[in-house]
């Protein structure tokens, strides 16, 4: 393929969960990146096609003029539905359930085995329709776009090593993959320079398993799904229990690390290992605090299979940066330990690392495919690559809703809404594009003042409609966040949590987890220079430089994509205020 200035690339992140579409620009740029939950409003979208029909074609005449040359990507290789399909392993798990009493195999081994199964059957489809839906939405523009009739395939691990790498500043890195499943293996370890990625080659080892489906099992043990976003709920129940040697001794040989590989015990010490499991397992009906000690422990044992894996990567690489990605690096509690325990002095894991991001990673192998002799700027990239909201809409909204609207100059909005926050107010802000990846960065976002000892229990209560042990994020000025946290290090994706001064604890109460932490992100005027001004504005009639940021919408659903989810989060739960854009719409008093 021959490099085109008018040659757009579009990538599709095409699992069949968590998938999304990226585009990236003759030049090089990501221009534009979305998940498919967030347009459809169905988490994590199991099961549905990325290139959804109409919103794909409109996307594209959004983003590409007329003319240009259409590249499509996905960040699995051509031969992984064959793969898929011939899973020895499973295969033999399979067959010796079979022929065991059922009522004497392990619940977790059946879990294991029946989301295993579900990956299966589940993932083919969804890889093999993967760009029709966009060639057949673009028909009706047939004239104006020129498609390659080939997909672009790339290896899935790669792909998220180039989401990884290419979007970090740095020239020269280590790279970590660490993932629920990939192609053959579970994490994958790779050497950056200069804009190109070389592969470790560390050989599959014949006992190898899986950090992100020891984190599952975790997750089912505690009495939360797989496919829900609970994973979440782990980390933030963690904090409430305490270290459990007995439940250690059990699980630490589930996971551990020899050199460059994640291993496993055998299938029968493994087997026995899941029987002993079930005595730790919540009861039906009951507290999910019985089992905090379980999550502390399993979080404990995580971070430390994590950290241990990254140090044999920089003993190896001799290198002091480090970018991450798979699904395992939104584990925030884990991430924030690297700096500060791997012998890596910088990090970086982008907004979206798990597979959704791979749209991006996909795109970008595309655009090097075709530009061999060119080289992305390093730099940290925006995560505001999404949808903005419908003006049109919000028109509407105005003149026949009935609510109370009105519409404030830039210059005001700072103010008002930073006025309403330190009078108690929630608020839900949408302004700008989206964010792109699982997390609220403060564009599509609840905010509060963090100074209530008892805003959290009120956001989750009437709200977000979740359990309260969850905590909430501090979005911090970038140039005070020092003062705050102890080993600092700049978190602009809220990707890793860190812990407060103690000093500090008191004044922010609202987003200092049970624990002493907080999952931050780091507000900077180059990267969301709106949202350093709401802060600032609260900083300047409070002195404190934080406000309480979670993602707008409530337990169970992605975050708002359009006015019309605003409206919906607005009227069915304890929302004071939303300001969408310049437009503020008030809640009317019962």
């Amino acid at each position: 393929m021959s490099p085109n200035k008018n040659t757009f690339f579009v990538g599709i992140a095409n699992s069949f969960h968590d998938s999304a579409m990226a585009i990236v620009s003759p030049d090089g740029e990501v221009v534009f990146a979305e998940a498919t939950e967030r347009v459809l409003q169905n988490k994590r979208a199991i099961g549905n096609a990325p290139d959804q029909f109409l919103r794909t074609a409109a996307t594209i005449a959004e983003h590409c003029p007329a003319g240009a040359r259409i590249v499509l990507a996905q960040p699995w290789s051509a031969s992984m539905v064959a793969q898929m399909a011939d899973n020895t392993d499973l295969d033999r798990l399979g067959e010796f359930i079979d022929r065991a009493n059922r009522e004497d195999v392990p619940p977790s081994l059946l879990d294991q085995y029946a989301f295993s199964q579900f990956c299966r059957q589940a993932a083919p489809p969804v890889i093999q329709i993967t760009g029709a839906n966009l060639r057949f939405g673009l028909t009706e523009r047939a004239s104006e776009y020129n498609i390659e009739p080939e997909i672009r395939s790339f290896d899935h691990h790669l792909s998220h090593a180039a989401t990884a790498c290419l979007t970090s500043p740095f020239q020269e890195s280590a790279c970590a993959v660490i993932d629920g499943y990939g192609e053959g293996r579970s994490y994958s370890c790779f050497y950056f320079k200069e804009g190109r990625i070389e592969k470790i080659d560390t050989p599959v080892h014949r006992q190898a398993t899986s950090l992100g489906y020891f984190y599952m099992t975790i997750c089912r043990l505690c009495g939360f799904g797989l496919f829900s976003g609970e994973e979440w709920k782990v980390m933030g129940l963690a904090s409430y229990g305490t270290y459990d040697p007995d439940i250690a001794a059990v699980l630490i040989p589930l996971v551990q690390v020899e050199g460059l590989n994640l291993v496993q015990c055998s299938f029968a010490e493994m087997y026995q290992i899941y029987k002993k499991l079930e005595r730790f397992r919540r009861r039906p009906n009951s507290p999910a605090l019985d089992v905090a000690n379980l999550a502390h422990t399993a979080q404990t044992i995580f971070s430390n299979v994590m950290i241990e894996f990254l140090q044999n990567l920089q003993r190896q690489t001799g290198l002091r940066n480090v970018a991450m990605g798979g699904g395992c690096l939104l584990n925030s509690a884990a991430t924030g330990l690297v700096v500060e325990q791997t012998g890596f002095t910088n990090c970086h894991v982008f907004s979206a690392p798990a597979d959704d991001g791979n749209a991006i990673g996909a795109a970008l192998l595309a655009w090097q495919e075709a530009n061999p002799a060119s080289q992305r700027l390093a730099k940290i990239q925006s995560p505001y690559l999404g949808s903005t909201m419908s003006s049109t809409m919000l028109d509407k909204v105005k003149e026949h809703s009935g609510l109370k609207v009105h519409v404030l100059p830039e210059s005001e909005i700072m103010s008002y809404t930073a006025e309403a926050l330190l009078n108690g107010k929630i608020v839900g802000w949408a302004r700008g594009r989206a964010e792109f990846g699982p997390r609220a960065l403060g564009n599509r976002s609840i905010l509060a003042d963090p100074r209530s000892d008892t805003i959290k229990e009120r956001i989750n209560a009437s709200i977000k409609f979740r359990e309260e042990f969850r905590p909430f994020a501090p979005a911090i000025l970038e140039e005070h966040a020092s003062a705050y946290f102890e080993a600092y290090h700049p978190t602009p994706y809220m990707e890793r949590a860190l812990r407060f001064k103690p000093e500090m604890q008191h004044k922010v109460p609202g987003v200092v987890h049970v624990d002493g932490t907080g999952r931050l992100q780091t507000v900077s005027r180059s990267l969301n220079p709106t949202f350093h001004q709401l802060i600032s504005a609260f900083f300047e009639k409070t002195d404190i430089p934080v406000l309480l940021n979670t993602s707008f919408n409530v337990m169970g659903k992605p975050i708002i994509h359009s006015v019309e989810d605003a409206l919906a989060v607005f009227h069915t739960s304890g929302l004071d205020l939303l300001i969408i854009n310049d437009h503020v719409i008030e809640a009317v008093a019962a």
